[in-house]
């Protein structure tokens, strides 16, 4: 006796897809987009991806900060009369910690008792008369015995990159992980779990792809401190050799590993502005030996920036307004349109009504003015696009309700007693999803031009962050200097619209039982 087993609704469309050469390559080609936004940090930089060596920078401003916290201590009484003080306890253990972790030992040992009469002021406030004549020695001493150049420090392995993360960005990188290792997961879960019902399934999904983010999210924003590191990274490069160690060395390698592309998205060289792509500028090549210097993989804008750095950025910004927006406006468009389309009558002119209402007003213009009104921002621009496109969604939804209301699938739905809501998201809706595929990959790519033409008047995201519709509209006030400007941006955008126009056509067939098994 055979036994078949049958598939569900998505994982018949997962499979007629794949059928689909070009809309397979297709959505490659957008995870990998998607994948080098989120990866940005750690392909365009300008700080070492890891380093080893002495940092004289976090050195000095542990320091620095370790001072005026006896600083704020002295300021802490006045006139002798005592005042119970306001100090941070962990501030200050992270700071002598920090010293005492990179001073080598015989200066660990001369620093020891410092470190224990500063966490003794600090612990014990109010001070007493005689701790608080021991303030300002103290200060004297540290400034005297503990400078950066009569100091050795330990040679430590550094990750820069790191500090600069934050939790949020640590959470889309753990799901994009996840997301390219899931056949991993898969092939290695099917062979632990050959007889797991589809609700255990979306569990594991959902501890995947939610819980794991989110707690490495929680994690990392409690473990690893987030701070403005203005440490020179290149420049410290000429003193790797320990020679030319002064005030104003911030770091000291034995080696260190740079990002595929060593500059930072407002790292300006003015010697080597409109560069062309995969060269050094001219005047900038005889600046060797002061300064790092890399060829540009695509040249240079108008003020010396590099344009693959701003072009990895800038997807970071491009894609993520196209795609926010655009699922917050078919979240939204698919709610409406259900309701309207599912329960008909009143509700369904009171509805119809107001997207009416909505188209009525230009939608361009709206977003200027409320852009405008609101100040620029690439989350008020997404979600102001958001909230202002949803009628065509709204519209596509409703009718495929309608169409589909009087089929017998859901005619059986309602004589079996299920509730309005399972029939609308678990029978009718997963039938009626297909236009709204397609509409949503337009909707990117309008989101982005829309994106594009806000940079173009000032109304889109602000100066540093690239965006790839502001590297465009840069390129076109140099087209006779430096026509390459545009290319990339352009030829970026391109590529995405088309991929996610085949993706979402390619899903629309997928979907459509009339059209399975003609591939």
């Amino acid at each position: 006796m055979s036994t078949t087993k049958t598939q569900g609704q998505w994982a018949l469309i997962w499979t007629q897809f794949k059928k689909n050469r070009t809309a397979v390559v297709a959505l490659i080609i957008i995870v990998i987009l998607v994948s080098s936004a989120i990866f940005a940090p750690f392909l365009a930089n300008n700080r070492p991806l890891v380093y080893s060596g002495k940092n004289f920078f976090e050195y000095k401003k542990a320091l620095l900060d370790l001072r005026g916290v006896i600083r704020q201590l002295d300021h802490n009484t006045a006139e002798g009369e005592l005042v119970t003080g306001n100090i941070d306890d962990e501030f200050v253990l992270r700071l002598v910690s920090q010293i005492d972790g990179q001073l080598t030992e015989p200066y660990r040992k001369q620093f020891i008792p410092f470190k224990s009469q500063i966490e003794e002021l600090v612990a014990q406030q109010p001070l007493s008369v005689e701790q608080y004549q021991t303030i300002e020695p103290l200060r004297q001493q540290l400034r005297q015995q503990f400078r950066s150049t009569q100091v050795e420090l330990k040679t430590q392995l550094g990750f820069p990159v790191i500090h600069s993360i934050g939790p949020l960005a640590a959470m889309l990188i753990t799901a994009n992980l996840v997301l390219l290792s899931l056949p991993l997961w898969t092939k290695v879960m099917r062979r632990w779990s050959r007889n797991w019902t589809t609700a255990q399934w979306q569990k594991c999904l959902l501890i995947l792809f939610g819980i794991l983010p989110l707690s490495v999210g929680i994690i990392w924003f409690l473990a690893v401190p987030f701070y403005v590191d203005n440490a020179d990274y290149k420049a410290a490069i000429f003193a790797s050799d320990g020679s030319e160690i002064t005030n104003n060395t911030d770091i000291v390698y034995e080696w260190c590993s740079w990002p595929l592309i060593p500059y930072g998205i407002a790292e300006s060289h003015l010697s080597a502005k409109n560069t062309r792509p995969m060269t050094i500028g001219e005047d900038e090549a005889d600046l060797q030996g002061t300064i790092w210097v890399k060829p540009h993989l695509l040249g240079t804008d108008g003020q010396g920036r590099d344009l693959a750095s701003r072009m990895v950025w800038g997807g970071q910004v491009s894609l993520a307004v196209g795609i926010v927006a655009v699922s917050i406006y078919v979240f939204i468009g698919i709610i409406v349109g259900s309701v309207a389309g599912y329960f008909r009558g009143k509700v369904d002119m009171i509805i119809s009504r107001l997207i009416e209402v909505v188209i009525c007003f230009p939608h361009f213009f709206l977003i200027i003015a409320i852009v405008a009104f609101l100040g620029p921002g690439i989350f008020k621009i997404m979600i102001i696009i958001g909230l202002t496109a949803w009628t065509g969604v709204a519209r596509l939804i409703r009718g495929e309700f309608l169409r589909l209301g009087n089929q017998e699938f859901v005619l059986a739905g309602r004589a079996l007693g299920y509730s309005s809501r399972r029939i609308i998201f678990r029978h009718v809706l997963p039938n009626a999803i297909a236009p709204v595929l397609v509409s949503a990959t337009f909707g990117i790519a309008g989101a982005i031009l829309t994106e594009s033409a806000l940079s173009f008047l000032g109304l889109g995201i602000t100066i540093p962050i690239p965006s790839w519709g502001g590297i465009l509209s840069t390129g076109r006030e140099s087209m006779n200097i430096a026509p390459w400007i545009i290319f990339s941006p352009g030829i970026a955008i391109f590529i995405t619209i088309t991929c996610y126009n085949l993706v979402g056509e390619a899903l629309r067939d997928a979907s459509d039982p009339r059209l399975r098994g003609q591939r």
